[in-house]
């Protein structure tokens, strides 16, 4: 099997999960740079896997987008994490 070569054309480029009917994206957006979520896949799989065990059935790969779509499932998780509980008060 030869490996994915990275898409050139211009877009929001994500790791994405398939799970039957369900998709979703877990990481991004990389943009314009296919390469960047290609080299995140095999991370992701583990992270989401950590925190998802059924994860391990998932179907991971790649998507690209014309439009920013907003942060991937695991970027919104990490910046929940690091964010400080008295941030916007007063």
């Amino acid at each position: 099997m030869t490996e994915q070569q990275p898409d050139p054309r211009p877009g929001f480029y994500y790791v994405s999960v398939i799970d039957g009917p369900r998709s979703a994206r877990v990481r991004g957006p990389f943009k314009d740079n296919h390469a960047a979520a290609l080299a995140a896949v095999d991370k992701t799989r583990r992270q989401l896997e950590h925190l998802h065990p059924f994860a391990h059935f998932y179907a991971f790969g790649t998507c690209r987008l014309e439009t920013d779509e907003g942060p991937g499932y695991l970027d919104v998780v990490e910046r929940a994490e690091t964010r400080n509980i008295y941030e916007g008060m007063e």
